[in-house]
């Protein structure tokens, strides 16, 4: 009889661990319920144009001027493609007395993506932290006159006239910046723009001072944005 209730005894002990034994490996394996909300594929799209540039000509009235706006998609809540167009130009008089003249259209396309994270269980923000990179051109042409030019032996000097003459550029811009909802649908933000040049210009060649677009004609230069933009 002893031996009965030692055996219920043991078996019972086995049976309650190996019970705990599975408990253990279920939670184990199971993983935790992910709560983020689902985000849909395509999520609207910005109109937006650059503030900065606008008041800049307007009130600034200096060797150059540009308007510029944009359409930039929402996908994911995480990548943005954008498009870029605008209308840029510059009328320079140098110390020389030689004026250069040009206005053109201008575009760019890229894409931007958001590098803020949504925390988990969080509701999804409208701020947005961007990094993107953009591919610009611009098809124009320039004028560049009253050029003195000496011949250093003779000591004869001419001034020449280049009229009408065509150019297209293509650049590339790195570009980092911030967008914040202020109002519902309605962004304010800013960018700041790496440009570099893909081909530069021969010395000694007559080239175009200022780029649509681009700005003046370096092998790298720089700008940035202020942003105002409604979300549809």
């Amino acid at each position: 009889m002893q031996s009965i209730y030692s055996y219920i005894k043991i078996s019972s002990l086995l049976l309650c661990l190996g019970v705990f034994t599975v408990q253990a490996q279920k939670k184990t394996i199971e993983k935790p319920k992910d709560t983020t909300p689902e985000v849909p594929f395509f999520n609207g799209f910005t109109v937006q144009i650059d503030a900065a540039s606008l008041v800049t000509t307007a009130l600034i009235h200096g060797d150059s001027y540009s308007m510029e706006g944009a359409v930039q998609f929402n996908l994911k809540k995480k990548y943005y493609p954008i498009i870029e167009f605008g209308f840029a130009g510059a009328d320079k008089i140098s110390n020389d007395n030689v004026e250069f003249k040009t206005n053109a259209p201008f575009g760019r396309i890229g894409l931007d993506i958001n590098l803020l994270k949504p925390k988990k269980d969080a509701k999804l923000t409208n701020n947005l932290f961007l990094a993107g990179v953009r591919l610009g051109m611009s098809n124009f042409a320039y004028s560049t006159t009253n050029l003195a030019i000496t011949d250093d032996y003779w000591g004869n000097s001419q001034i020449l006239n280049y009229n009408n003459q065509k150019s297209t550029k293509i650049w590339y811009e790195i570009v980092v910046g911030m967008k914040v909802e202020v109002i519902k649908h309605i962004y304010m933000g800013w960018n700041l723009r790496s440009k570099g040049l893909f081909k530069e210009d021969s010395q000694g060649n007559v080239y175009p001072w200022y780029i649509p677009g681009y700005g003046i004609n370096t092998s790298s230069n720089w700008s940035g944005n202020y942003i105002i933009g409604y979300q549809f």
